[in-house]
Order: structure tokens, then C-alpha cells, then sequence
């Protein structure tokens, strides 16, 4: 059973490095280091005015730790089918299933040394912890998640009588327990508690995984919401096969179609607008974007970078509309409109203009509130005027018309 794992396992990471590949691109690996470098900056800068003592400072770690002590899910794998061809192997799964969550803590506890990583100058700062402090809180924080993690497995059997285990009240009571007792008291006590949380749960499964029967149905829902989960985030950046678009009515944004009268020179304007508005695809992409765009601006400084993040997200999002022009290609009744392909693509790119033009005026705001500097918000403002121009006027339509002939 620890074959088929391993074999589950390399074709998991297979398809994740597909699109890893596709999600970490050059354009995003290089805003995503600016904006870690932001944020950076920005975290040293805070530092530099804290000081010992602070009351809220305890707060701040118990409720960075107790949600970072919630990442990391159990990952196993499980497919629809196994509650059929496995269940004459039940007993022999738990060995997949150890394997399973041996897989789940490298990932899990990698992400947990990284939050204390992060966390070590504040705590030093704001709390006045020494080294030994930090990395006896780092272990604690190792310990308890690997206590929740025992408890996700320890949760895959059925016990007579008896609730799951991993019940996110109880998690979450014991990840405050831990880590409230590690700030306040001593990170030896925390430790402490976190040792005996993990004995306890080890101790209970190792007692009664052997007789009883695992919970197939719940744990393949479990394994399907987490999978789905990741696909949603791929989804952001790419098109998944195995996520789908949801069409919701959003009755309240009507006031924008006001503009757009019910003539025949608009038709497809008014089926790009709906279909933006209504859609979950391209409108979800275009609101992260921005979103994801202002924040970055929000944080960076300087005269020339600023111009330089915000062309680069108006031109991603310029690119990343393109495929929505074939959104209703196989619609039967759109090849019926006595509509010239010629406006249609006008239609298009006053659209694609109008959404552009949106998002570089959202990002300007953003680059005038966080830079006071009138020169890089005059050039900001310039670069990004042209750069629309160009894209809803003349990339959009040459690269569509070039891909119509192909």
C-alpha cells in the first residue's frame, strides 16, 4: 500500500509542476518579488518603531501562530473508486495512510518554521525573547501541528459512539491552548502541552485503528474539497479542466449596462458585457489582477518602479482578455446574428478599452496615495494612457484578426 501511494503521489506532483509552471510565469515570479520585497521593507520599517512591553504584542503572535497552525491539510490522496476495489484491504490502508501524512507534515511544518521565521525579529522586538525562546516556540509549533495532523488521521476511523476527532472547534481550541500557554507563560510550557497533545492522540490511534472501519464516503468528500481548493487557485491564473466557470445573475451591477442602448451596432457589446459581468472567469481574473496590482503599488516606493508595476499589470491584464473574444463561439445561435465580424471586433476593443481604462485609473490612484512625487505620477499616468491606446487599439484587434486567419 505504500507502492500505490508513491505511485499517487509522483502523478499528483506531475500534474502540480504543470501548472506551477503555468501560475509562476516570469511576469508573475517578478511582481511577486517585488511585492514580497515590499512587504519586506515595510515589516522593517514597523520594527524600527515597536519597542519591549507592548500589550498587544501576545495578541499578534497567538493569532499569527494559531492560523498558521491551521495550514497544512492532510493530503491522501483517496479516489472515488477505492471505497470499492480497496475495502477488502482495509486494515493494510493504514500503512498508505501513514504515508500519506508523513507527506502532508513536510509541507505542513515547512510552512510553520517559515511563519516563525518571519516571526523571530518581532518577537525579539515587541516581546524581547531571546534565541533559545524563539526556536523552543518554533519546536512547540512543529509539535502541535504535527498533533493535528495525527488527529486528521486518527480521524479517518470510525469509533462507535464517538464524534471525528479533528473537529474544527477542538483544533482550534488546542492550537490557542498551546500557543497562549508558549507566549504567556513560557515557551517550555507550550512545548510541554504541545508533547502531550501529540502523545495522546499517537497513543489513542495506535489503540484503535486495527478494529475499526474507515470512513470511505467522508474521507473521499474531504480529499475532493481539498483537490478543488487547489484547482480554484490554479484557476486564477489559468484555465483548469477540472474547475468550472459559475454564472451568477448580479442584479446590482445593471446600472452599467445603462450606457449600452439596445441598438443593432451594440449587439455584441451588450453579450461581452453580460457575459464579463455575469461570468466568474474572466471578471474573477480582472478583479485579482487589480487587486493584486494596487496592493503591490500600495507597498513599493520609488520614481521609476512604480511605472514599471503598473504597466506590466494593465498589459496582463490586456493579454489575459484575449480568449474571452471566443467566448461564445460555440454558441449556434451568435454564428446567426446578422452582426459583421467587423463590428463585433469593434465591440471588443471598446470593451477591452473601457475595462483597461478602469483598472490604469485604479491603479493611479493607488501610485498618487503611496508616492508623493508629482513626476512618477505624471509618468505613470502618460505610460499608462498610451499603453491602453495600444493595447484595446491596436494589439487587440492585429492579434485577433491574425488569429482568425490561422
Amino acid at each position: 500500500m505504500t507502492g500505490l501511494f508513491k505511485t499517487r503521489l509522483q502523478r499528483h506532483l506531475r500534474e502540480m509542476a504543470k501548472y506551477l509552471r503555468l501560475v509562476f510565469n516570469d511576469f508573475f515570479v517578478f511582481a511577486l518579488l517585488f511585492f514580497l520585497g515590499g512587504l519586506g521593507w515595510g515589516y522593517s520599517n514597523v520594527l524600527k518603531t515597536l519597542k519591549a512591553g507592548l500589550w498587544w504584542a501576545p495578541l499578534v503572535v497567538l493569532l499569527v501562530l494559531v492560523i498558521v497552525a491551521q495550514i497544512g491539510r492532510f493530503a491522501t490522496l483517496i479516489e472515488d473508486a477505492d471505497r470499492v476495489f480497496l475495502l477488502p484491504r482495509e486494515r493494510a490502508m493504514h500503512a498508505y495512510l501513514v504515508a500519506a501524512r508523513r507527506y502532508s507534515q513536510f509541507l505542513a511544518q515547512c510552512t510553520q518554521l517559515i511563519a516563525l521565521f518571519i516571526l523571530a525579529p518581532f518577537l525579539s522586538v515587541a516581546l524581547g525573547w531571546t534565541l533559545p525562546q524563539v526556536l523552543v516556540l518554533a519546536l512547540a509549533q512543529v509539535v502541535l501541528k504535527d498533533s493535528l495532523l495525527r488527529l486528521d488521521l486518527a480521524s479517518v476511523y470510525q469509533v462507535t459512539g464517538q464524534r471525528r476527532m479533528n473537529q474544527w472547534p477542538f483544533k482550534w481550541l488546542l492550537a490557542i491552548v498551546v500557543v497562549a500557554s508558549g507566549v504567556w507563560l513560557s515557551p517550555y510550557v507550550g512545548l510541554l502541552l504541545a508533547l502531550v497533545a501529540d502523545g495522546a492522540v499517537a497513543v489513542w490511534e495506535r489503540q484503535h485503528w486495527q478494529s475499526q472501519q474507515i470512513r470511505w464516503r467522508e474521507q473521499i468528500k474531504i480529499e475532493d474539497n481539498r483537490m478543488l481548493g487547489i484547482y480554484r487557485f490554479f484557476n486564477m491564473f489559468t484555465e483548469v479542466p477540472m474547475v468550472s466557470g459559475t454564472i451568477k445573475r448580479r442584479r446590482y451591477l445593471d446600472w452599467l449596462f445603462k450606457g449600452i442602448k439596445p441598438t443593432h451596432s451594440q449587439t455584441y457589446l451588450y453579450l461581452f458585457s453580460r457575459g464579463m459581468v455575469r461570468g466568474s472567469d474572466f471578471s474573477g481574473l480582472v478583479v485579482r489582477l487589480t487587486v493584486i496590482g494596487m496592493l503591490l503599488l500600495y507597498f513599493v516606493r520609488g520614481e521609476w518602479l512604480p511605472v514599471i508595476l503598473a504597466a506590466l499589470f494593465i498589459y496582463l491584464i490586456g493579454f489575459q482578455l484575449l480568449p474571452f473574444f471566443q467566448q461564445y463561439d460555440d454558441v449556434v445561435f451568435t454564428h446567426v446574428y446578422p452582426v459583421l465580424p467587423a463590428l463585433r471586433l469593434k465591440n471588443f476593443v471598446k470593451l477591452v478599452t473601457l475595462i483597461l481604462s478602469t483598472t490604469a485609473l485604479l491603479l493611479w490612484v493607488v501610485v498618487v496615495i503611496a508616492n508623493p512625487h508629482l513626476m512618477t505620477a505624471g509618468i505613470t499616468l502618460a505610460v499608462e494612457v498610451v499603453e491602453v491606446w495600444y493595447l484595446a487599439r491596436i494589439y487587440t484587434p492585429h492579434r485577433l484578426a491574425r488569429a482568425d486567419q490561422k
